[in-house]
This record gives structure tokens, sequence and C-alpha cells, in this order.
């Protein structure tokens, strides 16, 4: 840990209260596998599983507290009212006690790829950044409390599932940079509107330090309000209008690569981006940004677009058995994340273009309306052929085949890999859906 912390001081920081003897901690943990000596163990209640039940366990292995909501029959533990609040409270103190800049990231689309890309640039630098999906209450605090005096920046991705998560995250991370980069229909269950979702992704602007640099997408339908959240903050925007302080022209989209030319300040530079897609270049003018609030000139800024960005997961490149291209886009959906995937497949110099395609989750009421508009999308672009896995993604093979293209309609991942099993390299099969369609079984299958 960056700081030595006392169960009494953790229990001033949390507003709680101590029971039994004083102890500096070495680090704290919400896993009992995790359990180290001196650590504190935080119980936590999830819908499967309650912390507080592994309380005695995790002392007997060398714990020398527990952070608990309830009264329990141990040695040592801190009474809370809210165990996962108190945790967010340890990380900012830990975030507090570092001297280095905070970049967060949210946004409907793009900010895993943002966050990756970003700490990619800063090879030079000694950089903290989440890893693989620990965006949410849990997995902030658990990044900021991996801090060393050896870091000189952190990279903290902040994702959301419920109204107010955000501002709880922004009050943990004090952000020196925040990076949003859309708002777009991922969570409607969830937050009921797109409205919904940009105020909840704005909380993170105000919550942020009153010196920050906020980074912010001008395309987006909601930057005026983002920009009105900031305050006296510095705002610099990116765009493909000359509205953005950054923003991007005479685009070349190539199917592993896009050329474009970005004017800033009076200035006009031409960009090599490895990797396709609109999306990515808008990704890029973030990453870009970034990396000048942090001191990067904007010549060696863009030199790092160059340098490809790999996510597993995210638009990666792989090959069937057979040779032919696979697009595994699997990390997560959403309706306009689904529409890039489909513009970077369509621009594949194949003979034919395979959409393999699994339902999108927490759409809500219109979950049926956005699979529709998904598969007449994909018949637009001229995808060749639609294949849905299960009967929500069976909604935009519907579509997909009423506007006139190929559909066929599985019900199993194993079902949906066999059509494509035997293709060759003169094919380009894109496999998507949202994590809890667990399409990358799909992958699994197609690469082994």
């Amino acid at each position: 840990m960056l700081i030595k912390l006392s169960l009494s001081q953790i229990a001033a920081l949390c507003d709680g209260v101590l029971i039994g003897c004083d102890q500096i901690i070495t680090d704290v943990v919400t896993d009992t596998r995790k359990i180290q000596m001196g650590c504190l163990f935080v119980a936590i209640k999830g819908e499967r599983f309650d912390g507080h039940d592994y309380a005695s366990l995790a002392l007997e292995q060398g714990a020398v507290g527990v952070l608990s909501e309830s009264d329990l029959d141990v040695s040592t533990y801190i009474k809370v009212a809210d165990t996962v609040e108190a945790y967010g409270k340890i990380g900012r103190a830990v975030r507090d006690a570092f001297t280095g800049p905070v970049v967060a990231i949210t946004g409907s689309n793009g900010k895993t790829t943002v966050k990756d890309w970003l700490a990619q640039s800063l090879a030079e630098k000694n950089v903290l950044k989440t890893r693989a999906n620990l965006n949410n209450q849990i997995g902030v605090p658990q990044t900021l409390l991996e801090m060393t005096d050896e870091q000189d920046v952190a990279v903290i991705e902040a994702g959301t599932s419920y109204p107010g998560e955000i501002k709880k995250l922004a009050r943990t991370l004090y952000a020196d940079v925040v990076i949003l980069t859309n708002a777009s229909g991922s969570h409607f269950e969830g937050f009921g509107s797109l409205e919904g979702i940009a105020v909840e992704k704005g909380e993170l602007i105000s919550a942020a330090k009153a010196t920050a640099t906020i980074i912010l997408n001008a395309d987006d339908a909601y930057f005026d309000y983002w920009k009105t959240l900031s305050g006296a903050r510095k705002v610099c925007s990116f765009g493909f209008t000359k509205l953005a302080d950054l923003y991007a022209h005479d685009l070349v989209l190539g199917a592993e690569s896009s050329r474009a030319v970005f004017t800033y300040q009076g200035r006009s530079v031409p960009v090599y981006i490895s990797g396709a897609g609109r999306h990515l270049v808008s990704n890029g003018m973030a990453v870009v940004l970034a990396l000048l609030a942090l001191g990067v000139s904007l010549e060696d800024a863009i030199v790092k677009l160059a340098h490809p960005v790999q996510v597993p997961g995210r638009m990666e490149r792989l090959e069937t058995k057979n040779k032919a291209l696979l697009i595994n886009d699997c990390y997560n959906a959403s309706p306009t994340s689904v529409e890039a995937a489909i513009d970077v497949l369509a621009m594949q110099k194949v003979d034919k273009t395979w959409l393999i395609l699994g339902a999108l989750g927490e759409l809500g009421e219109q979950e049926n309306e956005i699979h529709k508009a998904l598969g007449e999308y994909a018949q637009q672009k001229g995808i060749s052929c639609l294949i849905s896995v299960g009967p929500v993604a069976g909604v935009a093979a519907q579509a997909f085949r009423a506007h006139g293209g190929e559909a066929i309609f599985c019900q199993t991942h194993n079902e949906a890999a066999s059509v494509v099993q035997a293709l060759d390299k003169t094919h380009a099969i894109l496999v998507k859906g949202s994590r809890s369609s667990k399409m990358e079984n799909v992958v699994d299958i197609l690469k082994n």
C-alpha cells in the first residue's frame, strides 16, 4: 500500500467504530482467497454470497481485522453502515496520497480501448491502470489500493450498472483528467433513457478536481450539458467538425488502419491510426487530448496512434482453423458499438462477410426495436449473412431477412459456430454480443 493505515484510522475515515485492538494493516482485501498476514478483510454482501460469513476464516488465515456492517463474534472488527462505501473511502485515502495525475475514463463505448491505448502510450512512465473489468465500486478502490510511490500516473476506468454509481466512483477517484467518450443506449434498463445515461456519465465531471482537465466528445448530443457541468474546469473537445478543439478530417478508412488529418490550435498534422473504423479515430483523438493534458507534445502524442492497441474481445483480429478472418468483439455490446463493428466488417476485402450476433442486454422496453434496427443496419451495409443466437438476436435476423438478406437462426453457440466452421480465407466473420450472451464461446470453438 502507498500509505500506512491503522484500524483506528480506517474507522475514522469510514465513520465506523473499532471493536478490538488497534493495529497497522498491510493491505485491504475483499476475497478470502487473497488473505495475507496483517491485512484488513472487507466483508461485502453480494447477490450470491455474504462476506460476513467468512469473517472468522479471514482472521484465522492472517487478517488482523474485518470491516463489517454487522456485529460479529470475532476479536477485532470495524463496524460501518456500508462496507462497499467504506471500501471506497479507503481507496480515496490512498488516492489522496498519490502525487501523480489520475485520469478517469467513462462513456458508453470506447472507454476500455481509450484506457488501454492511453496507458500503452505512456510506456516511458510507470502506469497504474484498471485491469480487466475492475471498473465498479469494488474494482476502482481495489485498483487504487495497488498504488505505490514508484508509479507516475494512474489511468482508471469507471463503469456503471445503476444510477448513482459513477457519482460514488468519482468521489473516490477525484480525477485530475476526465475523459467522457460518449453516451449511447447501452443501459436503458437501468437508466430509462439516453438522458439518464448522459446524466450518470456526467457525474464523473462534477466530482473531479476544480483544476481538472475535462475531455469531451463534441459530436455527442450531450456535449453542451457536460460542458456546463465542467464549470470553471478546462474543457478540451474532440470530434469530426471544426467546432471541436481537436478535429479529424479527410478520413481514409481502411480494413485494418485509417488515415486522417488532425487539426489542433490552427495546426494540421497527418495521422496514421492502427486499427479500423471511424470510432477508433474518435477514440484516438481522446487519447491525444489526454496525452496533451499530461504534458506530451502534439507530435509525440500523434505518433502513439500508429501503435495498435489490442484489447482482448475488442475488435480482436484472429483466424479460424481454416484461415477465415475472425473478428472477436465479444467483450460487450451496445447498439452503437454493434454498428461500429458492422462498419469494420463491411470494409474487409473478402468474398463474403458473416455476422454472428448474440443478444444485447439491459435494453428494457426498447429491446425489440433496437435489435430490429441492427438487423436493418447490417443489411444496409451489405453484410452477406446474419447468424443469430437465441430468440432476442433472432429479431435482428428477422429484420435482416425481411430486407432481402440471408439469415440463419440458431439457438446455441455450437450451432452457430458449425455454420461457419468450414469457411476459409475468402470469408470474414464478426462475433458480437453483450457479455451476458457469452459469445466468446463461439470464438473459442472457431479458434480451437
